[in-house]
């Protein structure tokens, strides 16, 4: 019996990716994680996340757990809301990630930190998306705050949030200056939008299509931000790495 969680990080932000994880172990492994300590990411300084993440990946050499992370670029998500919505474009991430992890293993839980009000709706549109589903001997629960209750789904959040703070912190050097966490609400994060915008035209690490570019567009130059070019063909994008 396998157990499997699934998570994101970065949904709300304006700057930078969406990242989800997916993370797979026995279930007579589970125990090991809440020795070492994983649990929800929120509730982790940045110097335990990235400790977990490294021992979380090292014992998944050795012991055959199975993790896939994928990086949804701020330019894929405004081509995805261009299509549909957010919500859609997480359950896209959720099913690919959820395949690559399941492929192959005969029996267990699946479960997903639900990104929707409603849970079995959530639950529905990732299963309706997935290669791998539906699939006897398995089953797919979907619950809020799932990353709190189950160390697979915390550790896959560990995973999600590490990758992306790692991919903000590799912004703010290629930029050359701070870009804070990427929220609305970050005073840093506002102020690094407005230097990102330059003639009415966002940087690429920008999400177009998020109220703070529109706002800061109307005001500096009197009109919203263009349509987001296609960065692909309408799928999600390749995977930022798979590993074992």
């Amino acid at each position: 019996m396998w157990r499997i969680g699934v998570d994101e990080a970065g949904r709300g932000p304006v700057i930078g990716p969406l990242v989800v994880a997916a993370f797979a172990c026995p279930e007579n492994d589970v125990e090991l994680l809440k020795q070492a300590g994983v649990r929800d990411s929120k509730d982790l300084t940045a110097e335990r996340r990235f400790e977990l993440t490294e021992w979380i990946l090292k014992e998944s050499e050795v012991r055959g757990w199975r993790v896939h992370i994928h990086t949804s670029t701020a330019a894929a998500i405004d081509n995805a809301m261009q299509r549909s919505d957010l919500n859609q474009h997480e359950c896209d991430l959720f099913a690919l990630c959820s395949d690559v992890v399941i492929r192959g293993l005969e029996s267990g839980i699946l479960r997903l930190d639900a990104c929707d009000v409603n849970e079995n709706r959530f639950a529905d549109n990732v299963c309706a998306r997935m290669k791998e589903w539906p699939k006897e001997k398995w089953q797919v629960i979907s619950e809020h705050k799932a990353d709190s209750n189950y160390p697979v789904v915390a550790a896959a959040s560990i995973l999600a949030k590490q990758t992306r703070d790692e991919a903000i912190e590799k912004l703010s050097k290629i930029k050359g200056f701070e870009l804070g966490s990427g929220y609305p609400s970050d005073p840093t994060t506002r102020a690094a939008v407005r230097r990102l915008i330059v003639d009415g035209i966002p940087d690429d690490c920008i999400r177009w299509r998020w109220k703070t570019c529109e706002d800061i567009c109307i005001e500096e130059y009197g009109q919203s931000p263009p349509t987001r070019p296609p960065v692909n063909d309408g799928a999600p994008e390749p995977a930022q790495r798979t590993l074992f």
